[in-house]
């Protein structure tokens, strides 16, 4: 069969289907290849994730076994739904605000509820608190110095 350009671009496009073919066969160990590189090196506990800010690049410092965000204490009271919603009614009634009546607002005020002091939470925590009150487009504030609420 005489070399064309047809012909060399029916054979490039077919390689190229292939090379996309075989990368999606290997995604699932690519991904874990990337989460290997991803572990951040601050972390002791293995549960932090990173941060936007170096402020916030702050672990636990537990083993992972003691990783604060797998406790039974943060699950029990920090990630209680009604806890957080009783302690976010009363911290607006303090300050004579309204609760936030739209539905999709519910789980910021959640989140916000639960790292409501204003400190820096460890990164472990923060994102155990984010898988259990995500925002559907994953925007989050982040920690913000010097506010007080």
């Amino acid at each position: 069969m005489p070399l064309t350009l047809i012909t060399v671009r029916s054979q490039v496009h077919r390689g190229v289907r292939g090379d996309v073919a075989e990368v999606k066969g290997r995604l699932p160990q690519i991904e874990a290849n990337v989460s290997e590189i991803m572990q951040v090196v601050w972390c002791v506990c293995n549960n932090c994730r990173d941060m936007p800010t170096d402020v916030e690049c702050k672990c636990c410092g537990q083993q992972p076994e003691a990783c604060i965000s797998i406790l039974p204490h943060m699950a029990a009271y920090i990630l209680q739904e009604g806890h957080l919603r009783l302690a976010s009614r009363i911290w607006n009634d303090v300050r004579g605000l309204d609760d936030l009546p739209n539905r999709g607002e519910s789980s910021k005020q959640l989140r916000h509820a639960a790292y409501r002091n204003r400190v820096v939470i460890p990164s472990c925590v923060v994102w155990r608190i984010r898988d259990c009150f995500p925002d559907l487009l994953g925007h989050y504030t982040g920690y913000i110095p010097g506010r007080v609420q």
